[in-house]
């Protein structure tokens, strides 16, 4: 190879190599469902519903063992799978809700599809709440939607966008995709544009702009009832995040039941210490549900 022609086609490696090294930068690691439901006392059915363009979900199905009409759906967040969230779910089953984990795509037991972004996720609990409308009519005749970090901005988009559900309980959110990238380059954050290059890229591969999904944004135009819940030891999205959301709150014009809870001494995901405040989540939601449990 010349050196002329060598000249000529480092840029184009130069671009190949920025674009792989982002792809690989924000991959989501894929972690095996190592428990099921059945470690946790409850039984269960695991389902394979239809996600957006052919995808399939896996889910599993927590039937209440008397009959409700109430059905929790419990999103993970990146990285993480159904079987993470298992402590979580235990509570809202003894209480007697039925409850649907879910793997998003690229996640746990579900499907490949392309890459996972925070509005594919959103995607993807929206065609579990679908699949629970079609299939389990009478044991979701009221829906909360449960999201844990990235699955908490989600439920936050799908449920601006008009997700068909009662309540909304979005954990350890971030409050803007900008303020994740800026925390996450940091270590480039001293060359010149690359942080603004890097995150307009991003927001062409995912087909939107940040001020458009993000949850400082979705959050004033809920219309359901929602609980904000942070962890005020939180080491991978800072209060500061939280404290935002909680302002946002305050601007939003059509809806006056969003609330806030601070869980002392819990990090990102001290699942365990959010275990121990589930009354106060559990109120929440008997007081805007028809019927309480």
């Amino acid at each position: 190879m010349s050196y002329f022609l060598l000249l000529l086609l480092l840029p184009v490696i130069l671009i190949l190599l920025f674009v792989v090294a982002i792809h690989l930068s924000f991959r989501a690691p894929r972690l095996s469902n190592d428990q099921t439901p059945a470690e946790y006392a409850m039984a269960y059915q695991t389902h394979q519903i239809q996600g957006q363009q052919g995808s399939q979900l896996s889910v599993w199905w927590l039937q209440a063992e008397l009959p409700s009409d109430t059905t929790v759906v419990i999103l993970h967040g990146w990285g993480a799978n159904k079987s993470l969230l298992l402590p979580l779910a235990k509570p809202f089953h003894n209480k007697g809700y039925n409850v649907l984990l879910l793997d998003a795509h690229n996640h746990g037991d579900s499907q490949k599809r392309g890459v996972s972004t925070m509005p594919k996720f959103a995607e993807d609990v929206t065609s579990a709440v679908d699949w629970l409308h079609q299939h389990q009519t009478n044991d979701s005749k009221q829906v909360v939607v449960v999201g844990h970090s990235v699955g908490a901005a989600a439920v936050l988009l799908a449920a601006a966008k008009g997700l068909k559900v009662n309540v909304v309980i979005a954990i350890a959110s971030f409050v803007h995709p900008k303020l994740m990238m800026q925390r996450s380059l940091q270590k480039v954050a001293g060359v010149p544009g690359l942080v603004r290059l890097i995150s307009n890229y991003v927001q062409w591969v995912i087909g939107h702009q940040f001020d458009d999904i993000a949850p400082l944004t979705s959050i004033t135009k809920l219309q359901q009832p929602t609980l904000l819940v942070h962890g005020s030891a939180d080491s991978v999205i800072p209060m500061s995040d939280f404290h935002l959301l909680c302002e946002a709150k305050d601007k939003s014009e059509h809806n006056r039941n969003i609330a806030c809870l601070e869980i002392a001494d819990a990090d990102h995901d001290s699942i365990d210490k959010i275990e121990a405040h589930f009354s106060e989540l559990h109120d929440f939601i008997k007081s805007h549900l028809k019927t309480a449990k």
